[in-house]
Formats: C-alpha cells, structure tokens, sequence
C-alpha cells in the first residue's frame, strides 16, 4: 500500500513539473484564441502587456504571471461598451487564467473572474511567432 501511495505521489510531482516547464514557451508571443474552431481573438504578448484583438475592438491588459502555467490579466484600456455597462463604483475585476493543458504550439485555458467564480470561459490558444 505505501509503494502505490509512494508511486501516485511521484507520478503527480513529476506531471505537476513536466507541465509547469511547458507552460513557459507562452509568456510572450503572438497568440490566435480559438473557440469552438472560430478565431476570436488575436493576442500579442510581452514580460508585463497583453494586447487582444477583436475585430475593430482592441483591449490592453496588464500580465501578472502568478506562476508558469497561471496568471493574472488587469485591464487597461479597451472594449468600451463593457466599462460604460458597469456602475462607476463598482471594483474592475481581474481575469485569473489558467493554462490546463499544453500540446505542442498550442494550449487549452480556463478563465475567471477574481470576484464571480461562477464564469468560467475555456478556449485554446495557439502561438503563431
């Protein structure tokens, strides 16, 4: 019992690491967001800026890598139709990403927001530069 005990703790150490190493390869670029097989988004990416285009709409955000396969996303400047929506006081949330899984130039992320956990938004991720 304690090797198998043993053996799953190695197993999920060594997939926890092998992942992180992954993830790295993301953290700056040119990025395509697809979902569902439609191109949504096109993202540049350096050390601290996240640009997004969406069609005529382009959205800047800052990057905070909180570790190697998450980070956070802060807007900057962009979509205004969704900040004149909201109430003046209320807080701007920031998205939490996560990387769940990397294969090849591509990855599959989970979003949310840091004060509503209940949208979650999935879409994958390809590195074109």
């Amino acid at each position: 019992m304690k090797r198998i005990i043993s053996l799953s703790i190695l197993i999920l150490v060594c997939g926890l690491s092998y992942s992180q190493e992954n993830c790295d390869k993301f953290k700056t670029g040119e990025f395509q967001n697809i979902e569902n097989g439609i191109l949504k988004a096109k993202i540049q990416r350096n050390d601290s800026i996240q640009t997004e285009q969406y069609g005529e709409k382009k959205i800047t955000l800052k990057i905070i890598w909180i570790d190697d396969c998450s980070y956070r996303l802060k807007f900057l400047d962009g979509n205004e139709a969704f900040w004149k929506s909201r109430p003046k006081d209320m807080q701007t949330p920031d998205l939490i990403v996560k990387i769940t899984n990397v294969n090849g130039n591509k990855y599959t992320q989970e979003s949310k927001f840091d004060i509503n956990n209940d949208f979650v938004y999935k879409s994958e991720i390809t590195k074109i530069e």
